[in-house]
């Protein structure tokens, strides 16, 4: 084997090792990045890379630039045009050069009509329960990544009264939670537990006593 065929080999071993462990040198690269020693690294490798590779980073910087070139405004426009064109041949699922002018702007402006529909329904502030069929605020819903919108389709009220008919149909006590004008948990502020600690043990003074009583008697 010659030196040109073993320097193609390790070259292919190489890219084959990098396309097998792209994403876990992408995580290293990220974590390098973060600290000075693995900054230096990077450098070091850069510089290493453009000394034994001259000519690709020519060629590398001369596409970055003619990425970076002014384009004029009517070949932009032409582009765009061309792009939407092919987007609405995908939607018909048909080449670009078989769909119709008359067709093409038919179904560009349901597209139009569409996007418009979906900023509609992005700022609206209310929804319509599945349940009880009201219209409430988006506060009185739950967060949901299944649906649509991102809020699911029953209000908290009408869940709330369905987990205590559940509870109730199998036996098990239903503690109700205190809510808000929305339908959500309103949390107690310290305040109001001190005062519930101190009302439920002047409730049940003389239990907790014997309780003490025994636990000490035990002890001893």
């Amino acid at each position: 084997m010659t030196d040109k065929e073993k320097h193609e080999k390790k070259k292919a071993q190489r890219r084959e090792y990098y396309h097998r462990n792209k994403e876990r040198i992408a995580l290293k690269k990220a974590e390098d990045a973060k600290t000075a020693h693995g900054r230096e690294l990077d450098r070091i490798r850069g510089e290493r890379y453009r000394a034994r590779h001259p000519k690709r980073v020519r060629e590398l910087a001369s596409i970055r630039r003619q990425k970076r070139k002014h384009i004029d405004r009517e070949q932009a426009v032409q582009k765009r045009v061309q792009l939407e064109a092919s987007y609405v041949a995908q939607m018909l699922r048909l080449p670009t050069a078989e769909v119709p002018k008359d067709l093409m702007e038919v179904e560009r402006i349901r597209l139009k009509v569409k996007r418009l529909v979906q900023e509609l329904e992005n700022d609206r502030t209310e929804k319509k329960c599945s349940t009880c069929k009201e219209y409430r605020p988006l506060l009185s819903f739950s967060r949901s990544h299944g649906t649509k919108d991102g809020h699911s389709y029953e209000c908290l009220f009408c869940r709330r009264e369905r987990k205590k008919k559940d509870a109730l149909s199998k036996g098990l006590t239903f503690t109700p939670r205190r809510m808000d004008e929305f339908g959500r948990r309103v949390k107690h502020t310290p305040e109001e537990l001190k005062a519930a600690k101190i009302a439920y043990y002047q409730a049940n003074i003389e239990t907790i006593r014997a309780k003490d009583r025994a636990r000490n008697k035990q002890r001893k």
